[in-house]
């Protein structure tokens, strides 16, 4: 989630060592890990509450047949055809070559 190396893990302890002392850091740090674990089953409560709102108001249809419309181009025949994604193709374009002008001095 954080995305810390060892040295700032390690500064961290060490700050939170001085500040609130070897006695009191597991308390505190029992504190913080019921506080995360609140949050994140608030989380997850909001998430499946907003979650079950957009499937009874049928959103997700909606956005699942945008998607699909999204994803069709008009041919040139008038027929409506799926598209393809062009992202995960690599395609490498050449430099164009810049003209080179020698001038010479006359």
């Amino acid at each position: 989630m954080f995305d810390l190396s060892f040295a700032e893990v390690m500064l961290v302890v060490v700050v939170a060592v001085i500040f609130i002392g070897p006695k009191e850091l597991p308390t505190v740090i029992r504190a913080m890990a019921r506080a995360m674990h609140s949050i994140r089953s608030l989380m997850n409560e909001i998430r499946g509450a907003f979650d079950s709102l957009a499937e009874e108001s049928g959103l997700k249809e909606t956005a699942e047949g945008i998607e699909r419309e999204v994803r069709m181009i008009e041919g040139d025949d008038g027929k409506m055809y799926e598209s393809f994604d062009t992202s995960d193709l690599m395609i490498e374009v050449p430099k164009k070559a810049t003209p080179t002008t020698d001038k010479k001095n006359d």
